[in-house]
């Protein structure tokens, strides 16, 4: 292999794309033209569509849709009964910090989230996964992406302050993908030099790329 790519990111989609743009195309529209509430319920149905079809395609959903999607109907119906942007877009927030919360957590107890879960994502052999830099790494993964939950709630606050709804959507959108890109490559570029000191272990590429061609 001469030049190291991610071979097994999730090739893009339109339905993908779709999915991710819609439930803020939805509110943006059905708020500014029918209110709050249509705004909410619109956003609301394309998640719980977005969740069920990522669902259908054998994305990490699983087990989770469920409570996923209970989330966002309790969200949904809450904005809509209180009438109020704060409390709609402040569960999320609030959601996201908790999630960071939890995050942390795991790892201070020395079960990492990032540790239960990566092998799923890269498959990583069994002498890799039981040894001490590969725990080390899935700690300080897991801290890492707790406190960018915390960091980027805490800019969610901000932002919701300073502009309008619909401004706070697109803004959030527009600087969250990128920022969000770059965080995972820098958390995949961690772990794989993370990785080094362990025997046998080559990339994180190599791996990807060795499971991209038994498909």
């Amino acid at each position: 292999m001469t030049e190291h790519s991610i071979p097994n990111e999730p090739k893009a989609s339109p339905g993908r794309t779709l999915d991710s743009v819609m439930p803020i195309v939805a509110f943006v529209a059905l708020n500014r033209f029918f209110g709050l509430a249509w705004g909410v319920a619109g956003a609301t149905l394309w998640s719980i569509k977005a969740a069920v079809s990522r669902y259908r395609r054998g994305e990490a959903v699983g087990k989770y849709l469920p409570g996923l999607v209970i989330y966002l109907v309790a969200r949904g119906l809450i904005g809509i009964i209180t009438d109020s942007e704060a409390v709609y877009f402040g569960i999320g927030i609030g959601t996201k910090a908790l999630i960071g919360a939890a995050l942390i957590v795991t790892a201070l107890a020395g079960n990492p989230f990032i540790e239960r879960f990566l092998h799923q994502a890269i498959p990583f052999e069994q002498p890799t996964r039981d040894h001490p830099a590969y725990h080390r790494m899935a700690v300080r993964l897991t801290v890492g992406i707790g406190l960018w939950q915390f960091v980027t709630s805490a800019w969610d606050i901000w932002l919701f302050r300073q502009t309008s709804v619909d401004g706070y959507l697109l803004i959030r959108t527009l600087v969250g993908w990128p920022a969000a890109m770059i965080v995972t490559l820098v958390a995949f570029f961690y772990a794989n030099r993370a990785l080094k000191v362990v025997p046998g272990f080559t990339s994180i590429f190599d791996l990807l790329e060795e499971a991209d061609e038994k498909r």
